[in-house]
């Protein structure tokens, strides 16, 4: 996997101690009545712990500097309520400040500011929105555009105390690199460049970016190439409602109803390529939603967008991020061999500045991207498409030289960004970089790399179970030095209390990868645990830890699997499988023949499975060999069909498991998002109820979306059912108004996971029901209420069961959860 880039990057941050580069901290902006709209002079500014303050000017704007700890910014006029306001420390940031009015009484004086007063803005705006299907890109039936695309990642807030920390050994030379143009001082660490033709067609609706050059430093490819690192950023297009960013539904300012939700203020009209245009500037309404701030440009002819600065809304409550800033700006772009004008993109940037918390070391990422030969027509001929896929790399799109790139750029690299390339391509020809870049692949990876061979893996080489007790396992599989397309692979385990070896080896190989077609092949002899689901797999370390219950049912599975993944474009991907299997029960766990009560020695069945899955736009961060969905907007369906075959190995049993699962994420605006999963399935013939399907329990106080977390393994089993899970991600839509709440950043979440089974009670004729496990006749039903985003990364939920009495022992119990969103 070629995710060193990365690791580097997290090893860097890591190194750096918490203490910080003496820093300034300075706002700017402008105050507005924020009923009219027009600017007010000499209003009260001030840095409520530091206690700089000054007063707008005639036109309302103010700026304000301190060095020391600036607290809040407070602003303050009489006839006005008063506001405080969140600032980030140690950077330059803009803050437009809209006053309410407020009647106030002195003696026998009263100032009351005039109500009659009407921002000229807002029938502005109206006619703007009014025009937004005319002026929106993403309405043009066809386009085309030649794009050049550079991204970067630097390492910022770095202190001199820092730089000279012993830690960095042979690698202190770097900081000779540092920039101090930005707001905060950075390395950089990662470039990229591509260029590409873009073409959209809106019916039927479709996408492609041909790759005609692309190149990182370091000469880095694979999952880290530039072209694939954009798909992370979000795309930004006002004239949508919502906006998907950083995985939460923003609202627009040029929302449909934006003015209950942004408050508009004229700045100046000017002339933007001889056409006049309207500078304006729009800011919430109310604090704690997810919305933006900045200016925009209107074209007052056409009343379309010409160029927009915005950024993340002071109070917006998103993790790991201390500011997003983008800028767009719009061309007319004529129809070929027509005079109808479209505003198409002309140019985009976008910075990303990230840290854990505010008083770290955090990182920038940031994208620039130049439009050229834009063009758009009606449709375009089927010729002009290359394939069924969204992106496609042309030849020797990464084996251009240097030469070759100065003729291919649309604006040269900065001296800045030719050094780049120099400092990352010096850094990878050092020894000690080879140490680094293992010790950051073990802990993502968990295995150790030797040249063509990888050991590990940690989180599995030592556990315990009350089977086994306790379990020593190490894992052999090849690297990329070995291959790129073929991984082979084999595992030896030892429990202490059963004495027992326990083996396997498989392998993989990568056929094609875009679009990609993949076989697997595995033959093992192991302990697995029938209908539980953990915080990872059997036989790992957090399965170890915090179970709810003392004895788990194990069973000994002798497995030999082979399988074959294909992809077929446009979302379609299927999977075909030969599995044989013969389980044995182990421990306090035994298969009961129903008729005289002795001992099964083993469950022989030997499978084909056949999975269709459909998921439209899915993209993916790939590796070599691993790769990780970066998910779509679109349902997942996934339909599956298993046949039982008797007779072939031994097989004992005739069945057909068929099932369809969809699962999706639907945004709601201001009240987050609702998480949806859902699967119904029969069987046709039949099987031992291990074979069947057995209810998922999560076994532990840990909780898993794909489980229930109050059942006990093995609890229940079913031969028809429909199950459901909804989760409400409210997104601090409540605890967002709460301004204590509000800066801790707590979110609130609500669930219901469902099973509506039957059960024929002839499964039971093969092999008899253990007497802690029931046939399900009824419908289960867990609820759950909590608190995520704790420390930012935690999620604590109260969970009950609905079949039981509140109250009664095992009805209810507190879980764990996991969740680093953003």
């Amino acid at each position: 996997m070629k995710w060193s880039s990365a690791l580097i990057v997290l090893l860097f941050i890591g190194c750096f101690s918490i203490d910080g580069l003496s820093q300034f901290t300075e706002v700017q902006g402008r105050v507005f009545d924020a009923s009219s709209g027009q600017a007010l002079p000499y209003v009260n500014v001030a840095f409520s712990a530091s206690g700089e303050g000054t007063a707008t000017n005639e036109v309302g704007e103010y700026s304000l500097r301190t060095t020391g700890r600036p607290g809040m910014l407070y602003v303050s006029f009489l006839g006005y309520a008063s506001q405080s306001v969140n600032i980030t420390r140690d950077i330059k940031q803009q803050r437009n400040i809209a006053l309410e009015l407020r009647q106030i009484e002195l003696i026998a004086a009263e100032v009351r500011p005039d109500p009659d007063a009407v921002n000229p803005a807002k029938p502005f705006m109206a006619r703007v929105l009014e025009a937004k299907t005319m002026n929106d890109p993403s309405q043009l039936p066809a386009t085309k555009q030649k794009t050049y695309t550079r991204i970067e990642l630097d390492v910022n807030d770095i202190s001199q105390s820092q730089t000279e920390n012993w830690l960095w050994g042979p690698f202190a030379w770097i900081f000779n690199y540092i920039d101090s143009s930005e707001v905060r001082t950075a390395l950089p660490l990662m470039i990229g460049e591509s260029i590409s033709t873009l073409r959209t067609a809106r019916n039927p609706k479709r996408q492609q970016t041909v790759i005609e050059a692309a190149q990182m430093s370091g000469r880095i490819t694979g999952g880290d190439n530039p072209a694939e690192m954009n798909a992370r950023f979000p795309e930004i297009n006002l004239y949508q409602n919502r906006l998907l960013v950083l995985n939460r539904a923003f609202t627009s300012p040029l929302h449909d109803r934006g003015t209950a939700h942004y408050r508009y203020y004229i700045l100046d009209t000017l002339d933007i390529r001889g056409r006049p245009s309207m500078h304006l500037a729009f800011v919430p309404r109310r604090k704690g939603e997810l919305t933006f701030e900045g200016e925009m440009w209107i074209d007052t002819l056409s009343l379309a967008l010409t160029r927009v600065e915005g950024r993340l809304s002071e109070s917006a409550n998103v993790n790991y991020v201390r500011s997003l800033t983008w800028a767009q700006e719009f061309q007319p772009v004529q129809k070929d061999a027509d005079t109808t004008v479209a505003w198409m993109m002309a140019h985009e940037s976008m910075l990303i500045d990230m840290s854990v918390t505010d008083r770290i070391v955090g990182a920038y990422l940031r994208r620039s991207i130049n439009f050229s030969e834009s063009a758009w027509a009606d449709a375009w001929p089927d010729t002009v498409w290359t394939g069924g896929r969204d992106m496609v790399f042309a030849i020797n799109s990464k084996g251009l030289n240097e030469a070759q790139w100065s003729t291919l750029r649309t604006e040269p690299l900065l001296s800045r960004e030719q050094r780049v390339y120099e400092m990352v391509d010096s850094i990878q020809s050092m020894p000690a970089y080879r140490w680094v870049k293992k010790l950051g692949y073990l802990g993502a990876t968990g295995y150790v790399s030797t040249g063509p061979l990888e050991w590990g893996a940690w989180w599995s080489a030592y556990t315990q179970n009350p089977t086994e007790g306790t379990r020593y396992r190490l894992d052999l599989r090849t690297s990329n030095a070995f291959s790129k397309r073929f991984m082979p692979g084999v595992f030896a385990a030892y429990g202490t209390l059963d004495n027992r070896w326990k083996a396997g080896l498989n392998t993989r190989f990568i056929l094609r990868k875009s679009p990609r077609t993949e076989a697997y092949f595995e033959i093992k002899r192991d302990l697995e645990q029938f209908g539980m689901n953990g915080l990872l797999d059997q036989g790992e370390v957090f399965t170890s830890l915090l179970r709810t219950d003392s004895v788990v049912p194990l069973s000994e599975v002798v497995r030999a699997e082979a399988s074959l993944l294909h992809e077929f474009g446009q979302g379609y991907s299927g999977f075909l499988e030969w599995r044989h299997r013969r389980v044995a029960a182990i421990g306090d766990w035994d298969f009961k023949d129903p008729f005289n009560g002795s001992s099964l020695d083993q469950l022989i069945t030997t499978e084909l499975t056949g999975i269709v899955r459909y998921a439209f736009q899915e993209r993916f961060v790939s590796g070599e060999f691993e790769r990780i969905s970066l998910g779509t907007e679109w349902p997942i369906l996934v339909g599956t069909a298993t046949w039982g075959v008797p007779g072939i190995l031994g097989s004992q049993y005739n069945y057909l498991r068929c099932t369809l699962d969809a699962e999706d994420v639907a945004r709601i605006g201001l009240m987050g998002r609702i998480e949806w999963l859902a699967q119904g399935g029969t069987y046709w013939g039949s099987a031992p109820y291990p074979l069947m399907e057995v209810v998922a329990a999560s076994g532990t106080y840990f909780m898993t979306p794909e489980s229930f977390n109050l059942l006990s393994p093995l609890e229940l089993v079913t031969d028809q059912w429909v199950k459901a899970s909804v989760e409400w991600h409210f997104e601090g839509f409540v605890l967002n108004h709460i301004p204590l709440l509000r800066r801790i950043g707590l979110r609130e979440v609500a669930g219901v996971k469902s099973i509506l089974g039957s059960w024929d009670v002839k499964h039971e004729n093969l092999v008899a029901l253990r007497d802690e496990t029931k046939g399900m006749n009824a419908a289960y039903t867990e609820c759950s209420l909590g608190i995520e985003n704790i420390l930012r990364f935690l999620r604590v939920d109260a969970v009950w069961r609905t079949d039981m009495e509140l109250g009664s022992e095992g009805s209810w119990g507190i879980r764990i959860g996991f969740s680093a969103e953003i």
